[in-house]
């Protein structure tokens, strides 16, 4: 079974200043005999996001059906689109989920228009900066009101 890198890492290693706190893995799994379709575990920083790997209309369709905004982001990973298959016609139906992200994965959001804008899973340098600007903005530590 092959991991793949996805989450911010998979965005952004690799720029100057990124930290995570986490890892997070998608794992395509061809017959699950102990999920149905999806399933996530978390241990110490690593999470193991489990897939059911379906031809891609079925995973997108049933991304649609749950409405968790969080799973569009796995789908733009290129490693995981080539890994299913997917262009960036199969994943455009996710797009009414983007409005549910939350500030903290907003960049997600950019990357999604990036990747609709190119017509490839590839992003720029400077759609790449665009994107982790939204996700560095998002988690700026907020300073303490001063005390008076």
């Amino acid at each position: 079974m092959n991991r793949i890198l996805v989450g911010s890492r998979a965005f952004f290693s690799g720029i100057e200043g990124f930290k995570s706190k986490d890892h997070d893995y998608l794992e395509l799994v061809e017959n699950p005999t102990t999920f149905k379709w999806r399933r996530e575990q978390s241990l110490r920083g690593t999470c193991i996001f489990q897939f059911k790997k379906e031809p891609v209309a079925r995973m997108v369709q049933r991304t649609l059906d749950n409405g968790e905004a969080l799973l569009v982001g796995k789908f733009l990973v290129p490693e995981v689109a080539q890994a299913i298959g997917a262009t960036v016609s199969d994943i455009l139906p996710l797009e009414p989920l983007l409005s549910k992200l939350d500030d903290r994965h907003k960049y997600v959001a950019v990357i999604f228009d990036a990747v609709k804008q190119n017509g490839s899973f590839e992003l720029t340098d400077e759609q790449r900066a665009a994107a982790y600007e939204v996700y560095r903005q998002a988690r700026q530590p907020t300073a303490e009101p001063a005390a008076n």
